[in-house]
């Protein structure tokens, strides 16, 4: 479902577009029962996105990616994406990000279905993905070996990690090629996918302008989008509209910008990315 919850002010479309939208109700009286509509959907969390804890859906996991490109042992494909809004004005700056627009800093993992399967939801604009990383309850169950062998796949400013798989920066080998490869194929089902949320909610996308509420209501919008994607997924609910092509301004690649919070390579993680690299000889 193709939805703009709020756009830019001097838009003077968002008064018709709401009564399309919501029928017989007013703006006061939408503004009013959002907040308790947005807490219901975010109550069906636990039910509708839940990264694979148990041995059963994690082999399913890592089977749907190895037939993507032969990648083995992933459980997700993990990436960043920003969500404009109009800042407050007292703290503008914490949401400034590197493209000099105001955003929140949304960080998901996604499965091979294009499934949401963790969201973190509640960094300002101006925050390095690699952080949210480091403080996310993901994270610490990798560490702590909750997922066994599994594994995320992650462009180059997480940096490596025994449980995190970038690419090479300048592979010199055929192996390496390959493996880069196959790397890219298994990760961009995570662009598609903010794609796909963004063209269902145009709300997120630069498209719709920025959102006009806080930053705590903006950060209960986007999972409640979250999961409402996922339940589009799972019943089939195709697009109504074509799929957006993601601007410029919102593609997240590492650009050489963000190397100052990136997470170090492990020599760990060097080594499992090389018994990784083995498979392409």
């Amino acid at each position: 479902m193709t939805h703009g919850l709020e756009v830019e002010p001097e838009n003077d479309a968002q008064p018709d577009l709401l009564k399309k939208l919501t029928p017989g109700i007013s703006q006061p009286l939408f503004s009013a029962f959002l907040p308790k509509v947005l807490d219901a959907i975010i109550r069906l969390t636990p039910r509708h996105i839940c990264f694979p804890n148990t041995l059963q859906k994690q082999q399913e996991t890592k089977q749907g990616f190895y037939a993507i490109s032969g990648f083995p042992h992933v459980l997700g494909a993990i990436d960043c994406t920003h969500v404009r809004l109009v800042p407050p004005a007292a703290t503008e700056h914490l949401y400034r990000n590197r493209k000099h627009t105001h955003s929140i800093n949304v960080q998901a993992i996604v499965d091979h279905q294009g499934l949401i399967t963790n969201i973190v939801a509640k960094y300002p604009g101006s925050v390095h993905d690699s952080f949210i990383f480091r403080h996310c309850t993901i994270n610490q169950h990798f560490q702590d070996g909750r997922y066994g062998n599994g594994l995320l796949v992650a462009d180059q400013g997480y940096g490596i990690q025994p449980w995190i798989m970038t690419p090479f920066g300048n592979p010199s080998t055929a192996a390496e090629r390959a493996y880069n490869e196959a790397h890219r194929r298994t990760r961009s089902i995570v662009e598609r996918t903010f794609g796909i949320l963004k063209s269902r909610f145009r709300c997120l996308n630069i498209t719709g302008g920025s959102l006009l509420y806080s930053p705590e209501m903006v950060c209960r919008i986007i999972p409640t989008c979250a999961i409402l994607h996922n339940i589009c997924v799972r019943r089939n609910i195709p697009l109504l509209e074509p799929e957006l092509h993601m601007p410029e301004e919102e593609e997240e690649e590492d650009d050489g910008l963000q190397q100052e919070g990136k997470l170090q390579n492990t020599a760990a993680g060097i080594r499992r990315r090389q018994q990784i690299v083995s498979n392409f000889l």
